[in-house]
């Protein structure tokens, strides 16, 4: 995919970088076979005073000896500081920049603008979750690195810097057994340290967007704390990828130190108890998270999976009923769901989440193939062969196409009553 980074003036678009950046966006992780998001309310009592409480890292007995018997474990965890920390001889190359003459009279806030313009060219954007000297190095890395790339430079040069969560169409770029991976990524907004808030007053700010599209929906600007949790998602995420469960709750734990609110967090700290068999404590995880957000796909999915597997079929099931009745604008969950229930062969609810997400996500060629399967076990034959019929027509389509597709939906969604 090519996007281009655009830089926007109080709201008016300026001359793009030169050059293009080719690669994928951040990758955000929801729960497949509902280990990894979903969550909901819970229709079992517990006190205000309970769920106002994160569960103790010593509750977490597994984890916490773990770490004991393996110290060296928190070496791999970075300090919030080393995230936008740069190398000496970084500070000395940004230094000889801005005391260039037609950079020097720029204020801090163009000076900033100009050097990252500077950096872009030949950057090879990776999707790799560099921290800012790394990225700076390497030149590569995806939009998380390149924004904490201009984070480290803006508090080098005392520019504020505000950071807005961007909503990409939903591409999918991985779905398995065990993990859906979808997209979305930040923008950042650059001020002089005396400016006010974001569109506040009237104040000048400049807007870098890495990967901008006419058909993204911007989502909420986001403190500098949770900003910094969102790497540490990241981080947690590629640990939980390649199964290293101790180093991911090392992470999480880090990042929940700065956002003990992030629901990405928390259902991730649910998932990884829940992969280890300290139930208790991972429904302590969704159940303090599900009174942040209530409706959650990601929480409510994962805790309902959680209850059936310890047996609880009657709060798991008021759990379900809720779900069967949400809708929602990232659907993925709903697949995950679907491949759930054709393992349990509940052959009706796999149709019912599969048509859900296929409703909102017309282009995935796999999710026909799947409802053809869990419709022909019903005796559907008849609509089982005219919905793989649908699947053959996507898969002979390039990608290009199918990326279209995609687009088409989410300008559908993005035009529906719903949404304005």
């Amino acid at each position: 995919m090519l996007r281009m980074l655009r830089l926007t003036i109080n709201g008016t678009a300026v001359e793009p970088f030169r050059k293009n950046i080719v690669g994928y966006l951040t990758p955000l992780f929801f729960g497949g076979m509902l280990s990894f998001l979903l969550a909901g309310c819970s229709t079992t009592s517990h006190s205000s005073a309970k769920l106002n409480v994160m569960p103790l890292p010593e509750n977490g007995a597994y984890f916490v000896n773990a770490i004991d018997l393996d110290i060296a474990k928190n070496n791999l965890v970075p300090s919030v500081e080393s995230l936008s920390a740069l190398l000496p001889d970084q500070v000395e190359e940004l230094e000889a920049f801005i005391a260039r003459p037609e950079i020097a009279e720029l204020s801090k806030r163009y000076q900033l603008v100009r050097f990252i313009n500077n950096k872009m060219v030949n950057f090879n954007y990776e999707g790799l979750n560099y921290n800012a000297a790394q990225a700076w190095q390497n030149k590569s890395g995806n939009c998380m690195a390149l924004a904490m790339l201009t984070y480290g430079v803006a508090k080098h040069l005392n520019v504020r810097a505000v950071f807005q969560v961007v909503h990409s169409a939903p591409l999918l770029t991985h779905i398995s057994n065990d993990l859906v991976v979808t997209s979305d990524h930040v923008r950042t907004f650059l001020y002089e340290t005396d400016a006010g808030g974001v569109y506040i007053n009237g104040s000048e700010f400049t807007v870098i967007d890495y990967f901008p599209d006419r058909n993204d929906r911007t989502g909420a600007v986001v403190s500098e704390d949770e900003f910094l949790a969102m790497f540490y998602r990241n981080l947690a995420a590629d640990a939980l990828l390649a199964n290293d469960l101790t180093l991911t709750y090392s992470l999480l734990e880090k990042g929940l130190q700065l956002a003990p609110k992030y629901i990405p967090l928390i259902n991730m700290m649910a998932v990884v108890h829940r992969r280890v068999g300290d139930y208790q404590v991972a429904d302590a995880y969704y159940q303090y998270g599900l009174q942040f957000e209530s409706n959650s796909l990601t929480l409510l999915s994962n805790y309902n999976y959680s209850l059936y597997s310890q047996g609880k079929v009657l709060e798991a099931d008021a759990i379900y009923q809720q779900l069967i009745q949400l809708e929602n604008e990232t659907p993925y969950g709903w697949y995950s769901m679907a491949q759930e229930a054709t393992r349990q062969q509940d052959y009706f609810a796999a149709e019912a989440f599969l048509k859900k997400f296929i409703n909102n996500s017309p282009y995935y060629h796999q999710a026909y193939y799947e409802l053809a399967k869990v419709q022909n076990a019903q005796g559907k034959v008849l609509s089982a062969k005219k919905t793989l019929e649908k699947a053959l027509e996507l898969t002979s389509m390039g990608k290009s196409q199918q990326k279209y597709l995609a687009k088409l939906s989410w300008l559908k969604q993005s035009n529906s009553p719903s949404h304005r």
